[in-house]
């Protein structure tokens, strides 16, 4: 195709089942559920489920939507050209999010929370456009663990050291499934971090 190296697209393999198991489990829609139930645990059960539900339906159910139906009509979203209206949904989103619980007065750490996936989301979709294809997979369950640890979140030493494994097996099974190479799970890394580093510290200071 005349393409360089660097942003052609891997064709995925499914025969490392365990691989193709961890991917599904870690996927990037699932994961911000369990992390946001943490990060607003302080909150009163009531609070807790409004301000969780609002969140999750405005950022989480359109994103989902569009990649089901772009799957399903458009074309796989491994390919890099794929995800482009995808990022543009899922910014919107995220924007229509802050703009919403901004408004309401939510607590501080879930604007923190959304704020830095306002800037993750560009940053990503940058990359995806002009560099590579980069890991969601990789980015979400970096950003996710980073974010538990910056807020103390992460409990005691054996909780963070099983969080860390679930990284690294994450990571793991995009290259394996070659999903991604490690150029693309390494940019994912770094993408789904900086902005928890950059974000949270000027907001929650």
């Amino acid at each position: 195709t005349g393409e360089p190296a660097l942003m052609n697209d891997p064709t995925p393999v499914h025969d490392n089942r365990f691989a193709v198991m961890v991917g599904r489990v870690m996927n990037p829609f699932l994961l911000p559920i369990p992390t946001l139930l943490i990060i607003l645990n302080e909150q009163p059960f009531n609070e807790l489920l409004v301000w969780f539900t609002l969140t999750m339906g405005l950022i989480l159910v359109p994103g989902a939507v569009a990649t089901r139906l772009t799957e399903r009509h458009v074309s796989p979203i491994y390919k890099r050209q794929t995800r482009g209206p995808l990022y543009l949904i899922a910014w919107i989103s995220v924007l229509a999010c802050l703009a919403v619980i901004l408004r309401l007065n939510a607590p501080l750490i879930l604007i923190a929370s959304v704020a830095t996936l306002a800037v993750w989301v560009p940053l990503q979709w940058a990359i995806n456009t002009w560099v590579t294809e980069i890991s969601a997979h990789a980015a979400v369950v970096s950003g996710c663990l980073t974010t538990l640890i910056v807020l103390g979140k992460a409990g005691t030493p054996l909780v963070t050291t099983i969080l860390l494994v679930l990284v690294f097996l994450t990571i793991w099974a995009r290259v394996v499934t070659r999903h991604h190479t490690p150029i693309q799970v390494i940019l994912g890394i770094l993408v789904g971090i900086l902005p928890v580093l950059i974000v949270f510290p000027l907001m929650l200071s």
